[in-house]
């Protein structure tokens, strides 16, 4: 679940300098109750009420600047503290909410509201973070206000109380790695392109963002998402509105030529380069587990092997790289796991996926490893979680196969309600795993089709025939 971090009376308007609660608690520690009197009095007009004894210590637990056992402030607590200003201290933690706590959720829905010319007000700020995945914001929560007036405080934002705030480029690139300029022009690329600086920019992770052969680069996107691709208009389409754009370069003269544009090089640019690759890749540190992180280029056939292993860990580890890939390969973005494989004595796994690819849909995933047909009873218990969650695909993968039970059960929910259904049993799983994205793609596609046909059978005519 995507949430704020809470702010209890942590406001700029009552603190103005982060640094100030930080320096009474490692100046104090470990006398908590000395420590309380003086954010008491230094806050509060020596109130004594929680505010000072309750609300300070939860945010800056909630924060990760502090530890109750032993009571001391984190790594990240002492250099917020060392901050040479209130401005920097207000940078650091901001660099570090956005880094671990969801931050630039608040960028992307100030960004947005902007863009619609939306007045933005506790509501409707509120809302944009919803839509955009944000969770557990209370009606009466000021946590996301409160993280917006610390961005100001740190200058990313100017608000000047006649409008809406507007970024600063230059602070936010200063503090965050990345401008609202360079995070909306990475946005509003087609999937394609997005697609092509991803793969180019993880490339170039390991040769110091040097030159690139075009035609690594254009093989891994085809092999990958052929589907996504015209591979006679890649340098039409592709290449040269990304120069145009300024995230790719090419060497002077000719370079990127031939069938699909493959011959020559091509070099990422300073401003690709410049941006943190959680940006190209959003939220991928925070969602998906340190573990699964440093497998997640394993070759599809170790991952066959992984599925095929005797060993339980090794299965469950296969299984969860598949959903990855699977997610990834789709054009989602995976959100949480509900359930890791070694929930479930790495026999399932379950994910959150979310897709913006002309209107916003949320996907839940389940995948088996299991040699028994899976059952209507565990399609129907993932579609009670879909209502709940409020997702609109319900996807299950197997390598094994589907009763015919549960296959009638999903043609009748798709026909009766919503949501949609996607089952991949372990004949597409090979497929997918011997022959690359391509399979999984035609399936979805062909999939997407049979599931228009049933919905098309659906009343849309209201109840009462009006």
């Amino acid at each position: 679940m995507r949430r704020l971090p809470s702010f209890n009376d942590f406001s700029p308007g009552i603190i103005k300098d982060v640094r100030r609660p930080l320096e009474i608690l490692e100046r104090l520690a470990p006398d908590m109750s000395a420590i309380v009197a003086e954010w008491d009095g230094a806050f509060f007009a020596s109130a004594g009420n929680k505010r000072a004894s309750t609300n300070i210590p939860a945010t800056l637990n909630s924060l990760g600047l502090m530890t109750r056992q032993p009571l001391a402030l984190t790594d990240v607590g002492k250099a917020i503290l060392a901050a040479p200003d209130a401005t920097e201290a207000a940078q650091r933690m901001i660099s570090h909410i956005v880094a671990t706590g969801n931050g630039m959720a608040i960028v992307d829905a100030v960004r947005s509201l902007n863009r619609r010319g939306e007045d933005l007000t506790k509501a409707s700020l509120k809302r944009e973070l919803e839509v955009g995945g944000i969770q557990g914001l209370s009606n009466a929560t000021t946590d996301h206000t409160t993280l917006l007036n610390w961005m100001v405080l740190a200058g990313l934002f100017t608000k000047d109380g006649r409008g809406n705030p507007e970024p600063v480029d230059a602070v936010m690139k200063a503090v965050l790695g990345i401008s609202d300029s360079e995070r909306s022009g990475f946005a509003e690329l087609p999937l394609n392109q997005q697609i092509f600086i991803r793969v180019l920019r993880r490339l170039a992770e390991t040769n110091g963002g040097t030159e690139t052969p075009a035609k690594q680069v254009i093989d891994e996107c085809l092999r990958e998402h052929r589907a996504r691709f015209d591979e006679d208009q890649i340098r039409s389409k592709i290449i040269n509105p990304l120069i145009d754009a300024g995230w790719v370069e090419v060497p002077a003269g000719p370079s990127v030529t031939g069938r699909g544009g493959k011959s020559g090089v091509i070099i990422p640019s300073a401003k690709l380069m410049g941006i943190p690759i959680t940006s190209v890749l959003p939220d991928f540190d925070q969602i998906i587990p340190s573990d699964l992180r440093a497998k997640i280029d394993l070759p599809r056939a170790e991952v066959q092997q992984l599925l095929e292993s005797r060993d339980t860990y090794e299965r469950g580890l296969g299984l969860e790289l598949l959903a990855l890939k699977m997610i990834l390969d789709i054009g989602l973005e995976p959100r949480a796991f509900r359930l890791r494989s070694r929930d479930t004595a790495h026999a399932e796994v379950d994910l959150t996926a979310e897709g913006k690819n002309l209107l916003f849909s949320r996907w839940n995933f389940q995948c088996k490893c299991i040699t028994n047909r899976v059952s209507l009873g565990d399609v129907a218990k993932e579609v009670g979680l879909a209502i709940y969650s409020k997702a609109h695909v319900v996807a299950v993968v197997t390598t094994s196969d589907f009763s015919s039970e549960a296959i009638a059960y999903v043609r009748e929910i798709t026909q009766a309600t919503h949501l949609q259904f996607l089952l991949i049993n372990g004949v597409i799983v090979k497929g997918y795993l011997d022959k690359g994205a391509s399979v999984l793609l035609d399936y979805v596609a062909a999939n997407a089709a049979r599931v228009m046909a049933q919905k098309r059978n659906q009343s849309i005519a209201p109840e009462d025939g009006s």
